[in-house]
């Protein structure tokens, strides 16, 4: 065999790119994770009949193709958000519908925008796309510089809403501003909406510009199935449709996230809890005094203080002293913008009374 040198053969892109590092998923049981903001509640009944109805008596169903299209799947989805099937694109999970939207409208020549600190898989998916990736700092208190996102000269703006990994939520006009003001594609990752007041999905039918990305995984607890969309006015669909791999969802994923969408009461109870034990966690740390960042989504940014003392090896102290608890957060080491805070899901109320103790215990305070 002739010499052969794999990094000789890496497309160039590739080359120059580390992968994105997801939160941990432990082994074992016994663990109280709180790292990957899922769904703590499991996802509706009518998902399980519809699983078990697609696999049958035989399974015979799952030799065949699934529907290229996920027809179903994307008429719920344009139900729920109040815009036509058409308006849809079904993805595997919404890091799919964001890679997409990449390679469809960003290259070499193409850069894409987005805010900082926001999620980091935007870097990711531009450097495979030999995409400059341009990033626009937010002002003090995490207030948006609309002017450099209008002259920055990007030709597609990614804004994360509510942010990751802050949580903090911008209202539907921020984003009108943002789509009227930019003069290119701008998407809005709204993973973390259904936490939120709000969705930008209608406003696909006025700014031809827009896309509205969404997933099952935060919102509908089902981050296992992988399923996700992208929401813009037919024109961007037919574009992204162009990209998306032909049967680019398993039948059992059409399935349940047709079914789920269609169960909004389940879901609206499971989310006001949801916020109710927000609530209650922030209440906790303001009688702490430690800082954290109002959430509009199923997390908390928050920094922990002990002795008066607030710095990165602080927050890697509390971190470690949870996980020797079994509870897993998500710490950000290496970005400067975050690293003396941490980003913690909301989870059963129980689990996050663990965490309260566990809190408590750490910084030393007698009950």
């Amino acid at each position: 065999m002739k010499n052969f040198d794999l990094s000789d053969k890496i497309s160039g892109s590739v080359s120059k790119v580390s992968a994105y590092v997801p939160g941990e998923q432990p082994q074992g049981d016994g663990w109280i994770k709180l790292n990957t903001n899922e769904f703590p509640y499991p996802p509706s009944p009518l998902a399980r009949e519809a699983l078990l109805a697609e696999i049958g008596s035989d399974a015979s169903k799952l030799r065949l193709y699934p529907d290229p299209v996920s027809s179903r799947l994307r008429g719920a989805i344009g139900k729920y958000f109040g815009v036509d099937a058409n308006c849809v694109m079904a993805a595997n999970g919404s890091d799919d519908a964001l890679n997409i939207a990449m390679r469809s409208f960003c290259d070499a020549k193409k850069s894409l925008a987005s805010l900082d600190p926001s999620y980091s898989l935007y870097s990711v998916l531009a450097k495979i796309q030999g995409a400059e990736f341009i990033q626009i700092p937010f002002k003090d208190g995490f207030e948006i510089d609309f002017e450099k996102i209008f002259n920055c000269g990007a030709n597609t703006f990614f804004f994360t809403n509510p942010n990751a990994p802050t949580g903090k939520g911008f209202p539907v006009e921020t984003v009108e501003k943002i789509a009227g003001g930019f003069g290119g594609i701008v998407l809005v990752d709204e993973a973390y909406a259904p936490f939120a007041d709000y969705s930008a999905a209608r406003l696909v039918n006025k700014y031809p510009n827009l896309i509205v990305t969404g997933t099952t995984s935060k919102g509908w607890g089902l981050a296992g199935m992988r399923i996700g969309w992208a929401i813009a006015n037919p024109e961007i669909i037919e574009v992204m449709d162009r990209v998306r791999d032909s049967y680019n969802l398993d039948r059992l994923a059409q399935a349940a996230g047709a079914a789920a969408m269609s169960d909004a009461q389940y879901y609206c109870k499971c989310v006001q809890e949801i916020k109710n034990t927000r609530r209650i966690t922030e209440q906790f740390f303001d009688s702490l005094g430690w800082r954290y960042i109002k959430s509009s989504a199923n997390f908390i940014l928050f920094t922990p203080k002990k002795n008066g003392v607030e710095s990165p090896e602080t927050a890697a102290d509390f971190v470690d002293f949870l996980r020797s608890k079994r509870i897993l957060a998500r710490y950000f080491a290496s970005d400067p913008t975050v690293n003396m805070s941490i980003r913690l899901s909301i989870g059963l109320p129980e689990q996050m009374q663990a965490v309260m103790d566990a809190a408590t215990q750490w910084a030393g305070i007698k009950k």
